[in-house]
């Protein structure tokens, strides 16, 4: 029992360990000023329950060293929902013309987000962590043999 809690437990702390690690790479992204081409929410097929997806989107153009690019990406992973109506909140701040803020990849500049990535898996991992210990302890008290 205790090595399946700590298994289940390690599971979950590389889960979020990877999480933040994602967020920090972020960090080192550039940030520049771009302008609002467009913002919409559109349909994007199916989800898992056979219901609409629906997919926001912030089209804007920037300029990185002399040379003028565009991007899409809202946040890293693509922003969705059954709702359209939560999509139309998380737009709305991007109205066509308007200056924004957004971070480019250094290394890719033709690679951008808006929105970066949440570090607060790194202030969940001490859940995760409970069960380690735990199994841990679970393990080490069924070794020794008690007199």
């Amino acid at each position: 029992m205790g090595v399946v809690l700590m298994a289940i437990g390690g599971i979950f702390v590389q889960y979020l360990w990877n999480s933040y690690q994602r967020a920090i790479t972020l960090d080192h992204w550039i940030p520049v000023s771009g302008e609002v081409l467009a913002a919409e929410v559109v349909e994007d097929g199916l989800n898992q329950r056979g219901m609409t997806k629906y997919l926001a989107t912030v089209r804007y153009a920037y300029t990185y060293e002399g040379v003028r690019l565009e991007g899409d990406r809202l946040a890293r992973l693509p922003v969705t929902a059954s709702d359209p109506a939560k999509l139309a909140k998380r737009i709305k701040p991007y109205q066509v013309g308007d200056s924004t803020l957004l971070y480019i990849n250094p290394s890719d500049p033709s690679e951008s987000i808006l929105k970066k990535d949440t570090k607060a898996a790194l202030y969940s991992i001490w859940f995760p962590c409970l069960f380690v210990v735990g199994g841990a302890g679970i393990v080490v008290s069924a070794l020794v043999v008690r007199r």
